[in-house]
Parts: structure tokens; C-alpha cells; sequence
């Protein structure tokens, strides 16, 4: 037991009482807000609660819509920023006619948006646009790459691809059955677009592209392979190759729950 004489103990009961008064004036300091758990300086600013995120039918066609406007922008990013030179300058009045279909599907999304008690969505899903389009567009771009053109085409390819999906994905989800077919028919357009597309990337499809019955003179049944309806990752390879000739990946997804077009959600 260790020996504490009386002047010890009043020098250390005096010191107590001391630092307890001088703690005690720093919590009384102007500026200073009081609390149970520790001291703090200045005034904390009040959060305000981010909106609840519910998920209708409105919110999954104005996230919809938004996609279609990923879709004018990056097509009029390939056509106002010359992309489409030598053999693929063939390819500007479909670039234009895509542009043109795309936005005919975000005017009647947004009619069926309005007519379901919503408000029409006139701009690009900002999400997809940082996270794929504006890296890709970089990459696509850059001075020292020699496939441009053809990365230019490969951007657009990748977005019909997803906007294909994202609308399979809606279809599934939509409540109203007269949606789910408006929905599905523009999937179908997009989808469409998208073999067009593949065909300028890989020409050994033959089979894809239309041709006729030498014989019938009538058209012959088009295949695309690979099955409809099949979601999964869009891959997209653009930018300057490495020296193995290896190009940039990436890989697009459909909208998650925090990159849809939500009723609180505006342009």
C-alpha cells in the first residue's frame, strides 16, 4: 500500500479541483458547443435527409428515357467531333438515323412517363455518362490513337447493347402490362441498331445482315448469335493499344438502384 502523507494528498486534491475548474471554463468558451460525449468547436451544420428512393413504374421509364439521351449525346459526340473518317464516313447518315430513333424513343417514354402521373426526363442518366461514355469518349479520342473511327462505332454499339438490356430488365419489372409491351417494342429497335453495328465491327457475321433468295427473290431469315434476352456486362475495348495491341477495357452495366431517374431526380 503505497504512503500518501496529508500535504500529498491536499497537493493532489488541489490539483484536481484545478484542472476540473480550468475544463470546465474551456466548455464555457464562446463558439463552443456543449456535448455529452466530448468537447467540440464551432457549430455543426444540420444534415438534411436525402428523399426515399421508390422504385414505380415511372421511375423505371424516366430511367429509361435518360439512357436514350446517353444515346443523342454520344452519337452527336461522334458526329460533330469528325469521328467517322475513311470507310466508316459511310456509316454518318445511319450515325444520324440511330440519333434520330433514339430520340423518337425518349419522346415516347416521356409520353408514357406524363401519362402515368410522371414528369418527362429530357436529359442523359448523368451516372452513365461518368462512369462509361466520358472515359470511353477520352480514351476514344486521344491523338495517338489509330482506331478512332472504328472505337467510335464500338461506343456506339456498346450502348444499344445496353440500352437493350436496361429495357429487358424494365420489362420485367414494370406493374401495367400495356408498358411492358411499349417497352419491349423499343427494345427491339435498339437491339436492331445494335446488329447493324456489329456487322461494320465484324463482318464474318454474314448470316446477321438481310439478304435475299437468289432463287425466291425474297428476303432470307436473319440470326443473330446470341439469344435475346440475356442480361449481363457489356464489354467495351477502346483507346491506344498497349505494345501487345491490347486496348483499354471496359465493362457497362444497367443502371443500379442509385443510378435511376427517382421522382426527385431532375435535369
Amino acid at each position: 500500500m503505497n504512503n500518501i502523507s496529508r500535504r500529498d494528498a491536499l497537493r493532489v486534491g488541489g490539483l484536481s479541483v484545478f484542472g476540473a475548474a480550468f475544463l470546465a471554463a474551456c466548455g464555457k468558451q464562446s463558439g463552443v458547443v456543449e456535448s455529452s460525449n466530448i468537447l467540440s468547436e464551432g457549430v455543426i451544420t444540420p444534415t438534411t435527409a436525402l428523399p426515399e428512393g421508390i422504385v414505380t413504374d415511372v421511375v423505371l421509364l424516366r430511367t429509361a428515357a435518360s439512357l436514350e439521351y446517353n444515346a443523342i449525346d454520344a452519337y452527336n459526340s461522334v458526329l460533330e467531333g469528325g469521328l467517322l473518317t475513311g470507310d466508316y464516313a459511310k456509316l454518318t447518315d445511319a450515325v444520324k438515323r440511330f440519333r434520330d430513333d433514339h430520340q423518337a424513343h425518349a419522346d415516347a417514354v416521356n409520353q408514357l412517363v406524363v401519362a402515368s402521373g410522371g414528369k418527362a426526363h429530357t436529359c442523359a442518366n448523368a451516372r452513365i455518362d461518368t462512369l462509361y461514355i466520358q472515359p470511353a469518349i477520352a480514351l476514344i479520342t486521344a491523338k495517338d490513337n489509330p482506331d478512332t473511327s472504328k472505337d467510335g462505332v464500338a461506343l456506339a454499339h456498346a450502348l444499344e447493347n445496353l440500352a437493350t438490356q436496361t429495357y429487358q430488365g424494365v420489362v420485367a419489372s414494370l406493374t401495367a402490362p400495356s408498358l411492358r409491351a411499349d417497352a419491349i417494342r423499343i427494345a427491339q429497335d435498339e437491339a436492331r441498331h445494335a446488329v447493324v453495328l456489329a456487322q461494320v465491327l465484324n463482318s464474318g457475321y454474314a448470316s446477321v445482315g438481310p439478304t435475299t433468295n437468289e432463287a425466291t427473290g425474297k428476303p432470307n431469315i436473319a440470326s443473330v448469335p446470341s439469344a435475346y434476352g440475356s442480361l449481363s456486362t457489356v464489354l467495351l475495348q477502346v483507346g491506344t493499344p498497349t505494345a501487345d495491341g491490347v486496348k483499354t477495357s471496359l465493362s457497362l452495366e444497367t443502371p443500379s438502384l442509385n443510378g435511376l431517374i427517382y421522382d426527385f431526380v431532375d435535369c
